[in-house]
């Protein structure tokens, strides 16, 4: 599975070019901190924090909608081997992201790990299955936010509003949960 993970982090997953004013109005480029980020009315600090929050917010959603092929694509041209690996004096790397997002983006593929291991299965095709599949969450999470937008454009300037959003996910608004084969209220 390292061989798998090595080979998925050298990519670069792309996202519709329909939320190309997304990226532009929420995050930076080439990155901003501090100051810098405020100033330019930047939420995110890089696109591919962005990036991140959109595929954690599709997952948890259950917002899988694959970019279609009448769809352009575009990228920030930044291999997922490099989200989290900048340290500054503020914070250190946080590169272990990389990995979450393979294990979740992994858990929801319908991949043969046996036939993989046979060597009926390509690990190539598994990689573009899993970009596949992280695009698609992404681009959910995209959709859930220009549409939050669209309704109230004013949403995301209250300080905890991306919090809120996950927060109120479908996955997370269940009545009861079972976590460990305990019921939750």
């Amino acid at each position: 599975m390292e061989s798998l993970f090595s080979k998925w982090k050298t990519k670069i997953p792309s996202y519709s070019e329909v939320h190309k004013e997304l990226f532009n109005s929420l995050s930076s480029k080439y990155g901003s901190e501090g100051e810098k980020k405020l100033s330019l009315g930047k939420h995110f600090s890089t696109n591919y924090e962005l990036y991140l929050y959109a595929f954690y917010l599709g997952l948890y959603n259950d917002e899988f909608v694959p970019i279609t092929k009448q769809e352009k694509k575009t990228n920030f041209s930044y291999e997922i081997m490099n989200w989290g690996s900048k340290s500054t004096s503020l914070r250190k790397d946080f590169t272990t992201i990389q990995e979450h997002v393979f294990i979740a983006t992994f858990a929801k593929c319908n991949v043969d790990v046996l036939e993989l291991d046979k060597g009926n299965v390509k690990e190539d095709d598994i990689v573009r299955e899993l970009i596949y599949t992280l695009e698609s969450y992404t681009n959910g999470g995209l959709i859930l936010i220009r549409e939050e937008l669209e309704t109230n454009p004013n949403y995301f300037f209250q300080p905890s509003s991306f919090l809120q959003k996950l927060l109120k996910c479908k996955a997370a608004s269940s009545k009861k949960s079972s976590i460990g084969g305990l019921t939750v209220d």
